[in-house]
């Protein structure tokens, strides 16, 4: 039971980090208008998430 509160910890942890920085980038971007910045900004959140998922299925596998 542990290692379960430890990896829900992480995640929660994980993912304020990525909404804090990548989510505020994409919303900045929104906010100015600009689709170029918004389309590459989002492109950065989908690679965070997609990072994030790899690491933890990497910890989930040892």
């Amino acid at each position: 039971m542990r290692k379960r509160d430890d990896v829900e910890n992480w995640a929660v942890y994980r993912a304020q980090q990525i909404l804090m920085r990548e989510g505020m980038d994409l919303a900045l971007s929104a906010r100015d208008l600009d689709s170029s910045t918004i389309r590459a900004k989002g492109k950065l959140l989908a690679m965070a998430i997609a990072a994030s998922l790899l690491e933890a299925s990497a910890v989930a596998a040892e």
